[in-house]
């Protein structure tokens, strides 16, 4: 169970009244409890609410001492006398996991976040506007329309943007499976409840209204890892703080989309709860009157959206089933009188070109039409199509209700061709993103075995020496580091068809970023720099060139972007650092003006000062078995998906069995997916992987998972049957154990099956405690404090590891 889940689909529940019997808040919160028929047990402690508030469904305690047992969820949603650290500290000594709080409190946020800390209890609020888990018949909000039942999360920072979506989606007939509306967070962050609903079946997708993200480390991390398995879309209050062509790249490379406007969120809301996944190919307009396709045609030009000139073929193909009735072209309108089987037909037509991605069908109300034909027909080429089919249907009155159907068969729908188009851009975005965030790319300095200690240390010089702007010739010693050949004249012949201006600035929210575009473009127009965030490889690259110089393709540049973002990666002393009139030539050096700025940066750890924490090559090391096989371990990569599934597929049943607690025979895509692309912020897995028949296989992996108290984390891992008895289990725990010291973790723990003889035993010559699971006798606790002299221990273990690889017939 997730440690949030108390808080966030509690099953019983205690309400603190207060002393105000008429108090608006506690009213409202009193009928949200009392909508949709709770399944499980609501009490009231405090003053008994006014008579107004009508009959409830709940039990008045006079006493605590009347509780039975400890509720998931407590709520303040009365005016109460007591400070807010001592109901936390009455919660805790209730063992009540979780508190949430409509009211304010003047207490400090560090008092507060102390108490929560201390007692236990997972905190939302104060000032927060409630949550809803409408399935579930758990409402406790302020809002005035109750959400329906749905597979679309809300996550927001703001009770009236949240307030406002749910009445609009509710309206459409978008459901939703949980509505999160913070507050002031001190306790329970965005980034925790976007971890909580990324492993929500309920929720298929996330809508997300931010003013503050918190630690953009974690953030991210979070981010990226919900967008693995369901859409995510963010609209952000006045950019955070941050750049916003910043914010812009950092979501690009989570998986999520950023809106700007909260039109945006309306439009993603209606596409993220039905759309398929766009195929390639270009948007096809048809409708029944010319006008709103012209608009739809308008916003598509205005956001990039490419829309379907068909080609002879086709134009042949559609002409004939138009029969003069209508034009044919990139936006086709037929006449508004013909039958609803037409343009059906058109757009199935459409639809079979491989040119052709998606269709959006326009159509205005006219008693010329069949709405109830139009609605059976859609939905069965709804059916039968796997392409993108997209409805706009204009007007109220009539046509609200049967847009509510066509959005419930799973068809997306929109009310204006501007929402539609948008609607659309969304999907492609997040298609795009989802490319960049599967990107796994690294600091190129361990593949070029660059000095980068040698770098670091005429850096601190400097600084020490009071240079901290320094000239291309200070600096030369440490651009040949990075294989920057620079040299100090023009020279008339170059690759580009102009001189490039690239950066590497401060974002005072995301940190390090790096800057693309044309010599003598105006730096800092939102029109001119195309921007990403480091680490960069090839794909990326790509990336920023094309949004930089659209059409554009230079492996040179490539090269140049991938060496520029290893100096940024590997250096934090530079504060600022800028070519401008670069100009790469075909030798290979490169002419620039460099500018610089140094800052002493403390003892940050490797990357630290990154947002996007690149591929630890660093975990990457070479073994030898006792056969004498080489094999190597590293962090596990993406493009592992396959060799994941088929070591797992080819365990034994037993192996199986003791390492998920589940009876499974394979793993499904999406836990293929969580396995293999990983965030190696939050988590790591190490794998074993040697050849066979000349084929790179997986023997073996070891993971945890950090558990957000910045404390602790849960491990396991796994040795294929075939590869047991070499010790490789005992060198892979050491090697994550290692891995965790380095990210501050404290504490590491997993859970076994007590019938895992095998793996107790493994677990206690390694250093580990085992002790019985309180509430599940068929399970143990395995535990470890990392202390120093822990660590130390370890170390000495692997300084012997090759000859405990080798001749320790004993291990595992």
């Amino acid at each position: 169970m997730h440690a949030l889940q108390p808080l966030l689909a509690p099953s019983s529940i205690l309400v603190f009244t207060g002393q105000d019997r008429l108090n608006p808040i506690l009213h409202a919160v009193l009928h949200a409890l009392s909508y949709g028929g709770r399944r499980s047990k609501t009490s009231l402690f405090g003053v008994e609410p006014d008579e107004s508030v009508g009959v409830l469904p709940f039990t008045q305690l006079a006493s605590l001492d009347e509780l039975s047992k400890a509720p998931d969820l407590a709520i303040l949603a009365g005016e109460d006398p007591r400070l807010l650290t001592h109901i936390i500290e009455q919660c805790g000594q209730l063992s009540i996991p979780a508190l949430l709080v409509f009211m304010g409190s003047e207490e400090s946020p560090e008092d507060i976040l102390k108490a929560a800390r201390q007692h236990n209890v997972r905190l939302i609020g104060p000032n927060s506007f409630g949550m809803c888990r409408p399935k579930q018949g758990f409402s406790a909000w302020l809002g005035l329309t109750q959400p329906i039942p749905g597979r679309l999360a809300l996550l927001s920072q703001s009770g009236t943007v949240a307030s406002a979506l749910v009445d609009w989606a509710t309206w459409q007939g978008i459901g939703f499976s949980q509505v999160v509306s913070m507050g002031s967070p001190i306790d329970v962050m965005p980034s925790q409840v976007l971890d909580y609903l990324s492993n929500d079946f309920e929720s298929q997708s996330i809508l997300m209204y931010l003013q503050k993200i918190g630690s953009t480390t974690r953030f991210l991390s979070s981010l990226r890892a919900a967008s693995r398995s369901k859409p995510v879309a963010v609209v952000t209050e006045h950019d955070v703080g941050a750049d916003p062509r910043v914010l812009d790249a950092a979501l690009s490379r989570t998986g999520a989309v950023r809106g700007h406007r909260l039109n945006d969120l309306v439009a993603a809301a209606s596409v993220m709860t039905n759309a398929r996944r766009v195929k390639d190919g270009s948007l096809m307009i048809i409708g029944n009157g010319s006008g709103p396709g012209e608009l739809a045609a308008q916003r598509a030009a205005e956001v990039n959206i490419n829309l379907l000139t068909p080609n002879d073929e086709l134009r042949d193909k559609l002409e004939a089933i138009m029969a003069g009735r209508g034009s044919v072209g990139s936006v086709t309108t037929a006449w508004a009188s013909c039958e609803a089987n037409l343009f059906v037909d058109l757009a199935e037509t459409a639809l079979a070109d491989k040119e052709c991605g998606a269709v959006l069908l326009m159509l205005s109300p006219t008693a010329l039409i069949n709405m109830v034909s139009l609605y059976d027909q859609v939905l069965q080429l709804h059916k039968k199509q796997k392409k993108l089919v997209m409805v706009c249907m204009l007007g109220g009155g009539n046509m609200v209700a049967l847009r509510t159907r066509i959005n419930e068969a799973g068809i997306p729908t929109f009310r204006t061709p501007e929402a539609a188009i948008e609607g659309f851009q969304f999907l492609v975005q997040f298609h795009r993103n989802q490319m960049l965030a599967k990107q796994m790319p690294d600091s190129h300095a361990f593949r070029f075995n660059i000095d980068v200690a040698a770098a670091r240390t005429k850096l601190k010089e400097l600084i020490k020496g009071g240079n901290k702007k320094p000239t291309a010739e200070d600096l030369k010693e440490v651009f040949d580091l990075f294989n920057f050949r620079l040299i100090s004249r023009r020279q008339t012949n170059f690759l580009l068809q102009a001189p490039i201006h690239l950066r590497a600035f401060r974002d005072p929210v995301f940190g390090p970023a790096i800057g693309l575009s044309l010599e003598g473009a105006n730096q800092w127009h939102h029109q001119t720099e195309a921007v990403a965030l480091p680490p960069l490889n090839t794909i990326l690259s790509k990336d920023l060139i094309h949004r930089a110089f659209p059409n554009v393709e230079s492996f040179e540049l490539e090269d140049l972007l991938r060496s520029f973002s290893t100096m940024v990666c590997e250096l934090p002393e530079f504060e600022y650092l800028e070519l401008a009139d670069v100009r790469i030539h075909e030798s290979g050096s490169i002419f620039a003006d460099v500018t610089a700025r140094l800052k002493g940066c403390g003892k940050l750890r490797r990357y630290e000062h990154l947002s996007i924490q690149p591929y630890p090559r660093q975990w990457v090391k070479q073994a030898t078995l006792r056969d004498g096989q080489e094999v190597t371990i590293r962090p596990i990569l993406p493009r592992d998906a396959d060799m994941m599934a088929d070591f797992v597929k080819n365990l034994s049943h037993e192996s199986r069995y003791f390492r998920f607690i589940a009876n499974i025979s394979e793993l499904t895509p999406r836990m293929v997916a969580s396995l293999s692309h990983i965030d190696y912020d939050r988590e790591m897995a190490l794998i074993v992987v040697g050849e066979k028949d000349g084929q790179q296989v997986m023997m073996g992996a070891a993971r945890f998972s950090d558990n957000f108290d910045d404390q602790s984390c849960e491990f396991a891992v796994v040795i294929g049957d075939d590869y047991q008895g070499h010790g490789l289990a005992a060198l892979l725990m050491r090697r994550l154990i290692l891995v965790a010291n380095f990210k501050g973790i404290k504490e590491m723990k997993g859970t076994v099956l007590a019938e895992n003889k095998r793996m107790i035993d493994f677990c206690r010559r390694i250093g580990f405690t085992i002790k019985r699971d309180p509430d599940d006798i068929s399970l143990v606790t395995a535990y470890v404090r990392l202390t120093p002299k822990f660590i130390d221990s370890v170390k000495e273990k692997l300084g012997m590891a090759p000859k405990e690889v080798l001749e320790n017939k004993k291990a595992d």
